[in-house]
């Protein structure tokens, strides 16, 4: 009970602050629009963008712990300047709610003594898992090609783990070393269809899958798809963990799950808390529409892997 009087406190002083310093700042909001509808609406956005993130950095101080992130993921941003043709808004997600594949091979070996050998770093067994059972879910015909595919796309070297697996000898234009984004990622996509004429890789939902940047897991934001390729155990309890989950987890030993699970999730690094964010901006000026995605760390205040579509 007296947890929850804490959170209750948290709450209203959280969003005391981040409404009132986005009342205070409308100021700079409508300052922006004026200099937004007055040029290029495509160029000038990014002054309205760098506006906004002076107010986040403003108003997330106090958001720096499970509790209080849940409670800004929820809470609605939007601003529409009377007498102005121009309107925003923002959402927010956890940066930190899906497998990062950049982290999929062994720590625990000596490369040096690999690249002797010409022997390809291994993938660890719970990364196999999970994306082996991706694919086992969606019928891939040859889960072994594609798995290998990825595994030497995140490596540096041009061994082959099994026959036409290494893209970049077939393309010396493919970088590899580290999986960037999703379009990246797609990349390896065609070239497994090309070789095999499986298109059922296309109808897995990547982008709910599979993350590029997050160093971590964070297992209270942890997607549902995730948490099911991860532990299918759980399968009838997944609601309970992540669309349906009331309270926040300290750590895996308050979380009810098998002990088998508990080393799977400690071999993916799972954590509680990741003050790693993503923010989509969506600018609609007229007829023009501007939509801004970015990663935004709540406890450096750093922006970092802007994309912008229109």
């Amino acid at each position: 009970m007296k947890r929850k009087g804490i959170a209750l406190l948290i709450t209203i002083a959280l969003v005391a602050t981040i409404t009132a310093l986005l009342t205070v700042s409308t100021g700079i909001l409508d300052n922006s629009f004026k200099r937004i509808s007055n040029k290029l609406f495509f160029i000038q956005s990014n002054v309205f963008f760098k506006d906004f993130i002076t107010i986040l950095n403003q108003s997330t101080n106090e958001v720096n712990g499970s509790d209080t992130l849940d409670i800004f993921l929820m809470i609605p941003i939007s601003f529409a300047p009377e007498h102005q043709d121009i309107s925003f808004d923002v959402s927010f997600v956890s940066d930190a709610s899906k497998i990062n594949l950049n982290h999929m091979l062994s720590t625990d070996v000596n490369i040096t003594d690999l690249e002797a050998r010409h022997e390809p770093i291994p993938v660890k067994i719970v990364y196999e898992s999970y994306i082996d059972h991706i694919l086992s879910v969606y019928n891939v015909s040859d889960k072994i090609l594609l798995l290998a595919m990825i595994a030497d796309s995140v490596d540096n070297d041009f061994d082959e783990r099994i026959s036409g697996s290494e893209i970049a000898l077939k393309n010396p234009l493919f970088s590899q070393g580290k999986i960037y984004n999703l379009k990246h990622f797609k990349q390896i996509l065609d070239v497994y269809v090309r070789e095999t004429l499986d298109y059922s890789v296309y109808k897995i939902p990547w982008h709910d899958l599979i993350g590029f940047q997050n160093e971590y897991v964070d297992f209270n934001h942890i997607s549902k798809e995730v948490l099911y390729h991860t532990a299918p155990e759980l399968q009838d309890n997944i609601a309970l963990y992540t669309t349906e989950r009331i309270e926040v987890y300290d750590s895996l030993d308050t979380v009810p799950i098998e002990e088998s699970t508990k080393k799977n999730f400690e071999e993916l690094g799972m954590k509680f808390y990741s003050p790693n964010i993503r923010g989509t901006m969506r600018i609609v000026s007229g007829e023009s529409t501007l939509e801004m995605a970015f990663s935004y760390n709540l406890k450096t205040k750093e922006v970092s892997h802007i994309e912008v579509t229109n």
